[in-house]
């Protein structure tokens, strides 16, 4: 049975943290702006936007950990170095020497080159799970070229996670598979179910993993259709889907659930628009 292709799309507008600032418009937040070449917070290489997990061991008081932000020049390399002055906004929750140091408050732009990295030194051990600091970075002044501040903000979301070991190879098996009706109804219910498949975990950030079928094993069995990719997180056993989880037709999935380190299981409830769902228990094998 062929899934149809649907005609319902969703459109899903993620505000993010940052604001842009052009040298076209004045921006009442920087003291400094600049004509010419851009620069620019880069949150691309943050695991999860503008959030990155850190792994919390227990007991370990004097554990730290180094984050890494990437700033960018936007367009042609310079012909000399960029020295990047940025400095921590009064706004932000993280406290300097509780939450975090800076080893460095320059971030230099090698000439010919268009990236450079300030290092964020976390403080783990000082940092409950349940604490929330936010850093807040501006671009405050820059030297060896005209410039602009494209992204003049940032906010860097410091976050504790347990330590998490779900990577690896599931079985799956259904406690209750749900084939959908196209229209966010049931056409069928099956119970204690299993396609003798396996799927993937991968883990792509801190707690952040990758599965290799979303719908684990629905579409490929049921539908004859490609498996589609999805994300979840893990802290402290409390398992969320990503909210940009979608499938090649556009119907976003909504999935959460419970590891058990212990058995190496992790069950889960899923559903999506198109009727489909159920809940699943994986085995790594």
């Amino acid at each position: 049975m062929m899934r149809q292709h649907k005609s319902i799309y969703i459109y899903v507008l993620v505000v993010l943290v940052s604001f842009v600032v052009t040298s076209c418009f004045d921006d009442p937040g920087l003291e400094t702006t600049w004509s010419g070449s851009e620069i620019e917070f880069n949150e691309a290489n943050l695991p999860n936007g503008y959030t990155e997990n850190f792994a919390k061991e227990e007991g370990n008081v004097t554990q730290t950990d180094m984050g890494v932000i990437q700033v960018n020049l936007v367009g042609a390399p310079a012909t000399s170095d960029l020295m990047i002055e940025v400095e921590v906004d009064p706004s932000s929750t993280a406290v300097q020497g509780v939450h975090y140091n800076l080893p460095s408050s320059t971030v230099t732009i090698p000439a010919g080159e268009v990236t450079g990295t300030l290092m964020v030194e976390v403080l783990i051990g000082n940092i409950g799970l349940e604490e929330t600091p936010d850093l807040v970075l501006k671009i405050a002044d820059a030297s060896g070229a005209k410039i602009s501040a494209n992204y003049g903000e940032l906010t860097y979301k410091i976050r504790m996670v347990c330590a998490s070991q779900l990577e690896g190879t599931y079985s799956v098996f259904w406690e209750t598979l749900i084939i959908g009706d196209g229209s966010g109804g049931a056409n069928q219910t099956l119970t204690n179910y299993t396609f003798n498949n396996t799927i993937e975990i991968k883990e792509v950030a801190t707690g952040v993993y990758q599965l290799s079928d979303m719908t684990f094993g629905l579409y490929p069995e049921v539908y004859q259709d490609s498996a589609p990719t999805g994300r979840i997180s893990d802290n402290c056993n409390d398992i969320t889907g990503d909210a940009s989880n979608a499938d090649q037709y556009g119907d976003p999935f909504t999935v959460s659930g419970t590891a058990d380190p212990i058995n190496n299981t992790i069950r889960l409830v899923w559903s999506n628009t198109y009727g489909d769902g159920g809940t699943v228990v994986l085995t790594k094998e």
